[in-house]
């Protein structure tokens, strides 16, 4: 017994000219993008910016705490108990975000 399966689709003019489109779009042959969008139950699409500007922002903001951290250390700084507290309640955020956009992604 043959372990693949052929199937024949017919497809109007029309709906052929949008399944080439979008398999172009996604740079993907034709066969495997209708192959793809069989099998899979759903497929997103999202612009890279909608996700690196929120990490790079919140990498940005935990380098800043860090180094105000390390001159607080340095000086003995009365509110360094305080900063590591904050850098603690960032950690946190920061794992919410994290969670946040890995259940955006998830398409199980």
């Amino acid at each position: 017994m043959k372990k693949t399966k052929r199937k024949t689709v017919f497809f109007s003019k029309k709906e052929w000219e949008t399944v080439c489109k979008r398999a172009k779009f996604l740079k993907m042959k034709p066969a495997a993008f209708i192959r793809n969008m069989s099998v899979h139950k759903l497929w997103k699409y999202y612009h890279a910016e909608d996700f690196c500007l929120p990490f790079q922002k919140m990498n940005r903001i935990g380098a800043n705490l860090n180094s105000i951290i390390k001159a607080a250390e340095n000086t003995n700084s009365e509110y360094l108990d305080r900063l590591k507290s904050l850098r603690k309640r960032f950690e946190d955020c920061r794992t919410i975000l994290n969670d946040y956009y890995r259940k955006i992604l998830n398409t199980d």
